[in-house]
């Protein structure tokens, strides 16, 4: 009879809305469980699936993953459903969780190899009137170049983290995205223009074009790298690291 009593005891036992409350969830991860809940089976209860559930939600409120993100319904949490994978979705929101350095880096390395080979191809066909150009021309120095992937890739850091949802789940305000990424865009803009005009010929040359390739070839293998070693998926060129 003792045993028999320990074995009851050790079966979890589902909550109710308050302690669901006093859980840590958010009020969305509250409703997905409760309907978890209502939907389990006894067995799923009692090996702890259903509790299972609830500590992959609480870790995804960290990363800002919601129920829907992580499990898709209820009904496909208890794998009563195949869940369909929201492809796009999943990898926006890891890309997020990846932190703002290892973003910004990310975002350096595909900056400096799309300006790279931007200016390199206008260069090998015309160096002559570009360089005639002056400070006009002064955004293309390999210096104002570097500065400028690396703001971008600082800025465009922060947009992602801005526009990501929070811990909580929620996402943040849409006019505070606007007016965030109105901010975020003319910022570098701004400092765009102002590398090409306030840096120094000097410490600022307009190299040949094809060394601007070769800087556009070096960032993808760099960026390649990055990817491998970070495991980062996402992002302005997407797609998923190749080990």
């Amino acid at each position: 009879m003792v045993e028999n009593n320990t074995e009851e005891q050790a079966v979890p036992k589902l909550k109710n809305r308050d302690q669901l409350a006093e859980s840590g969830l958010s009020k969305r991860n509250q409703d997905f469980m409760w309907q978890v809940q209502s939907l389990a089976s006894a067995d799923q209860v009692n090996t702890g699936m259903v509790a299972d559930i609830e500590a992959q939600l609480l870790a995804g409120q960290k990363t800002g993953q919601t129920a829907k993100q992580i499990y898709g319904t209820p009904k496909q949490a208890l794998g009563q459903e195949i869940k369909e994978v929201q492809q796009g979705q999943s990898q926006g929101v890891n890309y997020a969780a990846n932190g703002f350095w290892n973003i910004a880096i990310d975002n350096t390395f595909v900056f400096l190899m799309m300006f790279s080979l931007m200016f390199g191809v206008m260069l090998m066909f015309s160096s002559e009137q570009i360089v005639s150009e002056g400070a006009q021309a002064g955004s293309l120095g390999i210096t104002a170049l570097i500065l400028t992937a690396v703001s971008g890739g600082g800025l465009f850091a922060a947009w992602t983290l801005l526009m990501a949802p929070a811990k909580n789940g929620q996402k943040t305000s849409i006019w505070l995205r606007i007016l965030g990424s109105l901010l975020i865009f003319a910022t570098w803009f701004i400092l765009y223009m102002a590398f090409g005009l306030i840096i120094p010929s000097v410490i600022n040359p307009i190299l040949p074009g094809w060394i601007y390739l070769i800087v556009a070839g070096t960032s993808f293998i760099g960026f390649q790298w990055w990817r491998r070693k970070t495991g980062m998926q996402g992002g302005f060129l997407g797609g998923a690291n190749r080990k």
